[in-house]
């Protein structure tokens, strides 16, 4: 069978690896930029005595395509000759070189691992000069692995002996790097300072004139250099390390935790808790937005914790992180401890099965796709930002993150700028050509200097933040933004920084300022006064539009969750500027909406994702959702429209175009179980 083009994966830093011998296969160049299903089963030194066959029918029934191995750094899982890497134990005969035999007859991938953070301690004694030394002036000790310097010989000089045996010995696919850099604490959270070993000293001086501060301290000028000089030595060594692969092999492909020269990014999802309903989302967009052209491969981590690496997270927590990642265009990428066939916490395992098997299953239509959300979201203002970002998800509006380059702005049909007075005037002079064109834009804050787009309100002052303040919706204001969430609303409170601005001729002033007033005692509890303070403006420029919320409605939201502050904000998209969306489902708020299509202008699929099973820090099987309605304005005339998981065709209706095509069609979804993709095809 054919063979794959050899490459090499990481944890913490990861490489991959072409041997040239098959650089012929044109089609198999940078196989990373397309999401892969990636098993990583960290090996324990028991795990030598694994069961192949059980090894290898378990990635296949996985449908994995690419395995994370451990290789070599802390542990040798082959026969090496060289002195200082310690052999395990209990290996017999090579690990290593029969399971990437075995693995590449299968066509699947592997991916070396290494550790170079630490070295065994009869190793250490024999070369105190590669270790970490304590501000206390001492090595660290943990389970008989001392911690190494990068500043030390170990990893600037003999890893890439180990590197070096490995990958011409074995025709790996990628090389994984755990814990590369700096390390300050070991595997308890103990903190044990700057390194401060002879080489530390020495290379710093040389790097600034300084002397290598002693401790951590945020005053300290030379703490600041210090930092400066660990990310210039760790990147010195990284690109070290990609000279040293690229060498042998020409389409060799760098994946790290860090962006600087990867085309691969490896994160991490690795908290019980999760970190909240959209965190895995949030980061695969902002990933994937920060790094263009290249990939990221996040781990979901199977346990709960270091200390307890043998309990696993909720199986519906792990699903979430996978489906967040892979729908929004990222690998597939599971992490546990040990091999499939030893774990003993397997109550996500079938669920984790079926998930792999279901892109494994669709890869035509999950693989080469591209963001197709009409809403661009800018990543700034922390929690006015993780507002805004929660209000789009539950109310099901397809969006990306964007930066503020104009090429990016016009690829969207609405921009929404949080915080928006924090802008450059280069940021500024790109969104007003954006509008300019026709593009509408949501601000939220302050303005900014220099913003053309909407220059005729004035800005007065900014009343700080006032307990029992208010955001009055009047009569008029409900007439004009026509949103089913205001009905019952005659305002929504205020918590926080309003910013006063004086609407002039061409400008609409919608909603009021209530200044805070009485609020107790209870016979005391109303207000007297409503301001003629607009709290919502919108304004025409160009071909295009802009809304301004004068004050952060987006950390409201953060705040409290209150739908009223959600409403004002979707009624400024759809109906102050007029969006009208592409895509509408209709569902209830717990329905994750992701829009993708085929890069190739074939298709493109709405996936959705049902968080009903959330209930605080707990994750059950999720309850299915009924009444889901689907309507888009396609891109071409649609062929069909079917269920991906469930593996049936839907009917759908539509308005004809004159020339027979559809304009807008209509799909009425089944109820809605875990997840499930709607694949819209087109016309050939």
């Amino acid at each position: 069978m054919k063979r794959f083009i050899p490459r090499l994966v990481s944890s913490f830093f990861c490489l991959v690896l072409i041997n040239p011998v098959f650089a012929e296969i044109k089609e198999e160049e940078q196989w990373w930029l397309k999401p892969q299903r990636m098993l990583q089963t960290n090996l324990r030194e028991i795990d030598a005595t694994m069961d192949i066959n059980r090894y290898m029918r378990d990635v296949r029934d996985y449908n994995a395509n690419v395995v994370l191995f451990n290789v070599g750094g802390i542990v040798a899982n082959y026969p090496t000759e060289l002195k200082y890497q310690y052999r395990n134990p209990y290996m017999k005969g090579d690990l290593v070189g029969t399971v990437v035999k075995r693995l590449h007859e299968e066509g699947i991938r592997v991916i070396g691992r290494f550790d170079f953070s630490k070295i065994n301690e009869k190793f250490a004694a024999e070369k105190p000069q590669w270790l970490y030394v304590s501000e206390k002036g001492q090595n660290v000790n943990y389970n008989g692995q001392v911690h190494t310097c990068v500043s030390g010989g170990y990893q600037q000089e003999y890893m890439f002996r180990i590197l070096g045996e490995a990958v011409e010995r074995y025709d790996l696919d990628g090389v994984f790097f755990n814990m590369i850099g700096y390390q300050r604490s070991d595997y308890s959270g103990n903190y044990h300072g700057l390194c401060q070993c002879r080489t530390c000293k020495e290379k710093f001086r040389e790097f600034c004139g300084m002397k290598l501060p002693a401790t951590r301290d945020e005053n300290n000028p030379a703490y600041k250099k210090y930092l400066e000089f660990t990310r210039f030595m760790s990147d010195k060594q990284f690109h070290r390390v990609r000279d040293f692969l690229k060498a042998k092999g020409p389409n060799l492909a760098i994946c790290t935790y860090t962006t600087a020269g990867v085309d691969v990014i490896r994160k991490e999802s690795n908290s019980a808790l999760g970190h909240g309903t959209y965190y895995d989302t949030e980061k695969a967009k902002r990933t994937l937005l920060e790094v263009g052209q290249r990939q990221l491969a996040n781990a979901s981590v199977h346990f709960i914790a270091i200390p307890y690496r043998h309990a696993a997270v909720s199986p519906y927590l792990t699903i979430r992180r996978l489906w967040q990642q892979m729908a929004n265009g990222a690998w597939l990428d599971f992490y546990c401890i040990g091999p499939l066939q030893r774990q003993q916490d397997r109550l996500g395992l079938d669920l984790l099965r079926q998930l792999y098997k279901f892109h494994a299953a669709n890869e035509k239509w999950l693989v080469n796709t591209k963001p197709a959300g009409e809403v661009g979201l800018v990543r700034l203002g922390d929690n006015e930002y993780n507002g805004l970002f929660k209000i789009l998800c539950e109310n099901r509006v397809a969006f990306d993150l964007t930066d503020l380059e104009y090429d990016r702005l016009k690829s969207h049909r609405l921009v929404i700028v949080p915080d928006a007075g924090k802008l450059s005037r280069d940021h500024c002079s790109a969104l007003d050509k954006y509008v300019s064109g026709g593009g509408k834009l949501l601000l939220t804050g302050k303005l900014p200097e220099g913003l053309k787009c909407i220059d005729s309100i004035g800005y007065k002052n900014t009343r700080a933040t006032e307990r029992g303040a208010y955001i009055r919706i009047r009569p008029e204001d409900r007439n004009r933004l026509r949103q089913a969430g205001l009905e019952k609303l005659d305002l929504v409170f205020l918590q926080g920084p309003f910013h006063v601005y004086e609407p002039k001729a061409k400008t609409d002033g919608l909603l009021r300022l209530i200044p805070a007033d009485m609020f107790g005692p209870p016979e005391k509890c109303y207000y007297r006064n409503v301001s003629n303070h607009p709290a919502l403006f919108c304004e025409k420029f160009g071909r295009g539009a802009v809304a301004f919320f004068p004050w952060g409605i987006g950390a409201h939201y953060e705040q409290q969750c209150h739908s009223g502050h959600a409403s004002l904000v979707m009624a400024a998209i759809d109906n102050l500027l007029e969006l009208n969306r592409r895509l509408v489902v209709k569902a209830s708020p717990l329905v994750e909406v992701t829009h993708r299509a085929g890069s190739n202008g074939m298709f493109e699929w709405v996936g959705l994702f049902n968080h009903s099973g959330q209930r605080g820090k707990a994750l059950h099987e999720p309850v299915p959702i009924t009444g889901i309605r689907i309507e888009l304005k396609p891109a071409k005339s649609v062929k069909s429209v079917r269920l991906l998981k469930a593996e049936r065709l839907l009917d759908f209706s539509g308005e004809p175009y004159q020339n027979g095509h559809i304009s807008n069609i209509h799909v009425k979804v089944p109820p809605l179980g875990h997840y499930e993709v709607v694949l819209f095809e087109y016309e050939s």
